[in-house]
């Protein structure tokens, strides 16, 4: 795998990474060592233990970090203005064509400097490079893909819960709470929840959210805070589409939470203002494919 890498070889050497896809806007962004102690980072997300200990493992084996993790920079200014860059690698993932070339020597990416980074996809790898650096007393760093925090070919959607528990008891509900039907592939509401179980459908919402309340459109906060203790239920999976949820509810789940749609600047707030949201909340994508840029750990 690592002869086939692109290697960043140090904290000051970049590369610029594109990802395009057929009828979306292309993603770009830079490829480098983040010090993630010399960094300003906004995480948006718990972690699982379990989770950090494999990505520990996958470090470990591979002697190298081989998986960027994603951060977006506020402020912009990380990319030069040519197109012209030299090309070192170009890969097809799926139908997404990416592409690393030779970042502009003379441009100042400013990867390590006061800028804001909030993490996108990562958190786990984040940790588990923590981790990994304090056993082998080794400077934090992590390999990093880097955008604007406002990109256009950056999409983020929920992950959606597997419940466990025994049938839903509606009338446990709590007054608070505002009830709705629901079918299969209604759009469910920014921050409100589905639960869909054996004989129930229906969408959950916070009645009257106060508009200052960040957190009030983030479905898997609702969820935690407010219905799965009174409901007796508690999550056993996850599924970023809705098709993977429903085939778990088919499989003798006893419900499957189906979550609201979000927005870039929800989970930017909520990061920005040091609120960590539940585990697994977000997806986002495109994913950077695994190994076509690396760096020995």
């Amino acid at each position: 795998m690592l002869d086939r890498s692109v290697m960043v070889e140090d904290p000051t050497s970049y590369v610029d990474y594109r990802i395009e896809r057929p009828g979306i806007e292309a993603l770009r962004g830079i490829v480098g060592i983040l010090e993630l102690d010399k960094a300003s980072l906004y995480m948006h997300e718990a972690v699982m233990p379990s989770a950090v200990a494999a990505r520990s493992a996958d470090i470990e084996r591979a002697g190298a970090f081989l998986e960027p993790v994603v951060i977006a920079a506020r402020g912009g200014g990380l990319l030069a203005d040519t197109d012209d860059l030299a090309e070192m690698r170009s890969v097809m993932y799926g139908d997404e064509v990416h592409t690393v070339a030779a970042a502009s020597p003379d441009h100042d990416h400013g990867l390590n400097a006061e800028t804001e980074f909030v993490v996108i996809d990562g958190h786990h790898r984040i940790a588990a490079a923590r981790q990994h650096a304090h056993l082998n007393a080794m400077v934090p760093s992590i390999l990093a893909f880097v955008v604007d925090v406002d990109s256009p070919g950056l999409f983020v959607v929920p992950q959606h819960r597997v419940l466990g528990g025994r049938v839903v008891d509606l009338d446990a509900i709590p007054d608070h709470i505002s009830t709705g039907p629901y079918q299969r592939g209604d759009t469910v509401p920014p921050g409100s929840v589905a639960i869909v179980g054996q004989g129930v459908s229906v969408v959950l919402s916070v009645s009257s959210p106060r508009p200052e309340d960040l957190q009030a459109r983030i479905s898997s906060v609702t969820l935690a805070d407010h219905l799965i203790e009174p409901l007796s239920l508690w999550v056993q999976g996850f599924a970023t589409r809705e098709v993977d949820a429903y085939a778990e509810l088919d499989s003798g789940a006893c419900a499957v939470a189906i979550m609201g749609d979000l927005a870039m600047s929800d989970i930017v707030g909520t990061a920005s203002a040091g609120i960590v949201l539940p585990e697994k909340t977000t997806c986002f994508n495109p994913k950077v494919a695994v190994g076509l840029v690396g760096v020995t750990s």
